[in-house]
């Protein structure tokens, strides 16, 4: 037992010299972080009063993408084979800052998907052709932030957004318009699809849209162009990555 605690109190002792050297690691990133983007520490938002942005991020559409595998089961739809693509999540936002710690703003965002399917037959009597199908998302919301450990060229904030998802579907034949949900469910639409849209389909709707973001920032390598990322929980994405641009400055 002696021996055991003499080996734990060698290993921590010999390697304190390591530990103290990694947690140094994390103020001193900090530190350069701070030194790039903050050599003044002036509150961005008592400076520069409005921010426009760029962003494209990720969401549940960026995972529809892919070769489809044609059913062998007998179903209402069946096909032979089909590729999935999207359109990468694409955001414009505006952001006026009221005070140092606080703004609101607006933002829009657009998600598409699309499905191209070849040989699609319906109810094993009716031939199809080759189908496309998308589905689309508009997102239209307002948007506080909230900014914390903000300077002159670094922006660190959270924030909340709510507004409307305008949803669409569409399909490039006029023969599938009364059968896009089968349609949709036979590429693995029932799974993800209804549960996301959870009314019926083909046309279009709005419903209220809902997101957390938990964390963004804003660095700026020149006095007024930047670039931003969040982090988010909710709709429409989880994580974006653009630029910004602030002007409006206040002498």
């Amino acid at each position: 037992m002696e021996d055991f605690k003499t080996l734990v109190m060698y290993e921590y002792k010999s390697k304190q010299p390591f530990i103290a050297l990694n947690l140094l690691k994390v103020p001193l990133l900090s530190f350069i972080i701070l030194q790039i983007f903050a050599p003044t520490a002036l509150a961005q938002n008592e400076d520069y009063h409005h921010v426009v942005s760029a962003q494209s991020g990720v969401s549940l559409f960026s995972f529809f993408r892919g070769n489809l595998q044609g059913s062998s089961i007998d179903t209402t739809v069946r096909f032979s084979s089909g590729t999935a693509r999207n359109v990468p999540q694409i955001q414009v936002a505006y952001d006026y800052g009221i005070t140092k710690w606080f703004s609101v703003g607006g933002a829009v965002s657009f998600n598409k998907v699309n499905a191209t399917l070849n040989d699609v037959t319906y109810q094993r009597t009716q031939n199809l052709g080759n189908l496309t199908v998308g589905v689309s998302r508009t997102t239209i919301g307002v948007r506080a932030l909230f900014h914390y450990g903000n300077a002159n060229r670094l922006d660190m904030y959270s924030g909340v957004r709510v507004g409307a998802g305008i949803w669409g579907v569409g399909i490039n034949s006029s023969l599938a318009d009364d059968k896009i949900e089968p349609i949709l469910r036979s590429v693995g639409g029932n799974g993800l699809w209804r549960r996301i849209l959870g009314r019926d389909l083909g046309v279009g709707w709005a419903a209220v849209q809902a997101q957390l973001i938990a964390f963004g920032l804003r660095g700026y390598v020149t006095e007024n162009l930047g670039i931003n990322g969040e982090l988010s929980l909710g709709s429409p994405y989880f994580m974006s990555l653009g630029l910004n641009y602030r002007l409006g400055y206040r002498d």
